[in-house]
């Protein structure tokens, strides 16, 4: 009898092989995969490691730039109180050469009289024509330590006033 059976020899093996292709084309594809992920996991990083230097950078700049312009500023102060007092120094020059002047020519005396003030140590008495810093001046002192010296005391002066100079 002859056998009617079919071999097994002679079956394809092609389902076979392709689905071994198809699975390790799927572990490729899988590693792939995460391997991608991966690196756009690093990528991002990265650019946001960029975006943090670059808000550093800026913060850094601004800095200076507020910084150069605060001192710019503190200059411009400077030079502005220079000038005042300079200004502030020559016109309290030109009013005691005035002072002097009309003292020369006899007018201060007129009706003002300090023989009943006496000045005791460490005192000054105000006279005719007499600002407070031009008796700081005089007395060795900064304005503001003859207003801390006389508190109370203002611009305003009076002939015959004493005032502490010590």
């Amino acid at each position: 009898m002859e056998s009617d059976t079919i071999e097994s020899g002679s079956e394809s093996k092609f389902p076979l092989i392709a689905g071994i292709v198809g699975v390790a084309l799927g572990v490729v594809a899988l590693v792939l995969a995460v391997k991608a992920k991966n690196t756009a996991e690093a990528a991002n990083l990265a650019a946001q490691a960029a975006a943090a230097s670059a808000g550093e950078a800026t913060n850094a700049v601004a800095t200076k730039a507020d910084n150069a312009a605060f001192q710019a500023l503190g200059a411009d102060v400077a030079a502005f109180k220079e000038q005042t007092g300079k200004a502030f120094a020559d016109a309290t020059v030109a009013y005691e050469n005035l002072r002097k002047a009309t003292e020369a020519r006899g007018g201060s005396s007129r009706g003002t009289s300090t023989a009943g003030a006496v000045a005791g140590p460490g005192e000054y008495i105000v006279q005719k024509g007499d600002s407070l810093y031009a008796i700081a001046k005089k007395s060795g002192l900064s304005l503001k330590a003859l207003q801390d010296l006389n508190p109370g005391v203002s611009a305003s002066l009076k002939i015959g006033q004493k005032l502490k100079v010590k």
